[in-house]
């Protein structure tokens, strides 16, 4: 037992008290630095806010002018339509006029016969009359049969998309919000020394290590295909395998049993995307359109055109993401076709989406990019003694990419940084051409296929 004066004695110049003190206050300046960065934040959205309401303010004002500029431009041809039609008829009246004037002076010259004139004069002004009235009978035949006398009507055709404006036009534009990793850095104390920590708010910071990401074996399967160019899970645990050459589907039981093949969607299918349960959408490089094929009925229902061949297809929220042929990644809304040009131009082959930031390959190179719909680049990825030839891509839900390397029989997955890089599958997996990859967020399923011999190989996911 130590006396309670000798343990509170210099409590105040204690270690333990300095330490205390010394944490407190640096605390408080964390917390000041937090308050400070949610402070620039806030400035940050309504910055951001007021700019996008001055450039829709803009595009606004230049919609306005071009319809100002093409309404004078109408304005002005139906004025001139209309005066020159009124001039042909002004013309008209007045030849119609002046046979007036000479039909009444040869009503006068009746009237003066029959007082005045002998028999002889009546005889010969009989002779003059018959002619000019032959002479107007004539002219108002010429009339009645040529086009003098057509009605002349002016109407108008609106432009169709004019016509369909309110339809076809329901938005403005969308919103997106985003979630980026926190850059703030703050101190913490231990064991006596100041050290430093960076916070990381973002996709995958939920305690989820992009280290532990581990891949177990659930099912090898045999898909009969020769030329496998695709796949994707159902939400039901089904899954699509497509082959290119010859063209079909095979639609497999969750536990890799072939459930029908469906052939005649399509030539050369290149990648398939999953709608629902009983729905997916297909792509051809070689035609211009999308078929949505029913997988119960076993045929394509819906046809939706392209300005190009497409490559890869996704599925997001509503909307078809497809890289088309020539470059240009583009937005189908199902809801009614409505297809607008989105993210990059420098991207092809497969697509794979995350809210909204889109992964995909680089056009005429062998690096991965990631970026959002308005096409700003956040990261990219070129490491070829790691990955060669990147076919299909798919990303899980903490925005990890998960890649398949043809020319480097692997598997690898990239952080969702873009900084880190691991290698999921290999050789020795039993990969070997490995082509396209599909994951499904919610059964935490990985499915993975060789382009050439066929096999398939269903993986669970755990990320911890």
């Amino acid at each position: 037992m130590i006396p309670v004066e000798d343990v509170i004695q210099n409590s105040k110049t204690s270690v333990a008290f300095t330490e205390i003190e010394s944490s407190l206050q640096e605390m408080k300046g964390n917390i000041t630095l937090i308050l400070e960065d949610r402070q620039k934040n806030l400035s940050s959205l309504s910055d951001t806010k007021k700019k996008i309401e001055s450039e829709i303010l803009a595009i606004r004002q230049q919609i306005n002018h071009h319809l100002d500029k093409i309404q004078d431009q109408f304005i002005t041809e139906l004025t001139s339509a209309v005066e020159n039609s009124t001039q042909q008829i002004q013309s008209f009246l007045a030849s119609v006029q002046e046979n007036q004037r000479e039909i009444d002076e040869c009503i006068e010259d009746i009237v003066t016969i029959k007082k005045h004139a002998t028999d002889l004069q009546t005889f010969l002004g009989i002779k003059v009359l018959e002619n000019k009235l032959n002479e107007t009978e004539n002219t108002l035949s010429s009339w009645s049969n040529g086009e003098l006398l057509a009605q002349t009507v002016v109407s108008y055709q609106l432009n169709n998309v004019l016509q369909n404006i309110y339809d076809e036009i329901n938005t403005f534009g969308k919103t997106f919000v985003d979630s980026q990793a926190c850059e703030l850095t703050l101190h913490r104390r231990k064991e006596g020394q100041a050290q430093l920590m960076k916070g990381n708010f973002g996709p995958g910071s939920c305690g989820c290590s992009f280290e532990n990401i581990t891949l177990k074996l659930k099912t090898t399967i045999n898909t009969t295909a020769s030329n496998v160019s695709s796949c994707c899970i159902l939400p039901c645990g089904k899954f699509v395998v497509a082959n290119y050459d010859p063209s079909y589907l095979i639609l497999f039981s969750p536990d890799g049993k072939i459930e029908k093949k469906i052939a005649d969607i399509m030539p050369k299918i290149y990648d398939v995307a999953c709608i629902d349960n009983d729905v997916v959408a297909v792509v051809s490089i070689l035609t211009q359109n999308i078929k949505l094929v029913n997988l119960k009925s076993e045929k394509s229902f819906k046809t939706i055109h392209t300005s190009y061949p497409c490559c890869g297809i996704t599925y997001s929220d509503g909307y078809l993401i497809v890289c088309s042929k020539n470059g240009q990644l583009q937005e189908i809304r199902l809801e009614d076709n409505k297809i607008t040009d989105t993210g990059s131009d420098v991207v092809s082959f497969y697509i794979a989406a995350l809210g909204n930031k889109l992964y995909s390959r680089k056009r005429e190179s062998e690096t991965i990019v990631c970026h959002n719909r308005n096409g700003d680049i956040l990261w990219t990825f070129t490491d070829k003694t790691i990955l060669k030839e990147p076919r299909g891509i798919a990303v899980d839900e903490h925005g990890n990419a998960i890649v398949a390397g043809v020319g480097s029989n692997n598997v690898i997955a990239i952080s969702s940084d873009g900084t880190k890089h691991k290698m999921l599958l290999s050789e020795n997996d039993l990969i070997k051409s490995p082509w396209p990859i599909c994951y499904s967020s919610k059964l935490k399923i990985l499915l993975v296929a060789n382009e050439k011999d066929g096999h398939a190989y269903l993986y669970i996911v755990n990320h911890e």
